[in-house]
Parts: C-alpha cells; sequence; structure tokens
C-alpha cells in the first residue's frame, strides 16, 4: 500500500479573503470580489469574467496594483497569475501574512 502525499508548490501562501478590490482589463474598469490572494496568485469574481489570458490590474486595498494574466474561470471565478517584481511579490506576502494575523485576531476576539 502506497501513501500519497499532497504536495504544496506554491511559492507563497494563499490568503482566503473577502477583499472588494477593482479589476482593470481592456474595456473593462470593474468592481471585484477577491476570495483568495497570494503574492503570485487571485481568485476573483468580477462581471463579466475576462477572456483566458487577458492582460489585468488588480487593484487590492493596501497592497496596490498588480498585473497579471488570467490562466482560469470556474464560470463564476478567475484564476489570475500575476506577475510583481520581487520586490513587490515580498512586500505583498508580508501584507498578506499581517492579514491573515488581523483577521485570526478579530476571529478570536469574538
Amino acid at each position: 500500500m502506497t501513501t500519497k502525499v499532497k504536495i504544496d508548490r506554491r511559492r507563497r501562501r494563499r490568503v482566503a479573503a473577502a477583499i472588494s478590490g477593482r479589476i482593470v482589463y481592456p474595456g473593462v474598469d470593474a468592481e471585484c470580489w477577491i476570495n483568495q490572494i497570494s503574492a503570485t496568485s487571485a481568485l476573483v469574481e468580477v462581471v463579466p469574467l475576462p477572456a483566458l489570458e487577458t492582460p489585468v490590474a488588480l487593484d487590492v486595498p493596501g497592497i496596490g496594483f498588480s498585473r497579471g494574466i488570467t490562466v482560469r474561470d470556474t464560470g463564476r471565478y478567475v484564476c489570475i497569475r500575476l506577475d510583481p517584481s520581487l520586490r513587490k511579490e515580498q512586500e505583498m506576502d508580508d501584507r498578506l501574512c499581517d492579514l491573515m494575523k488581523s483577521q485570526s485576531n478579530t476571529t478570536q476576539d469574538s
């Protein structure tokens, strides 16, 4: 009997979020809902959904704009591969870590 081990290949940790943001892509500048985010990817709810391989700019409050490209959609959400500079990637990771800590403190206080 073999045991399968699930390996997380992500470079940066992903944060479950509930963040109202903004997304810009050709012909569209819209509000969006960011459901999951890391320094290198995001799962976003937006209408209309951008086509696959569409270049986008995602504005995350407290973090700023990050450029990326759409890589898949679920019919309701679009997955975006972000392409920040190394400095911006580290900065985003630090801020997302702070966001995670503040969310867990809020949950513990309730």
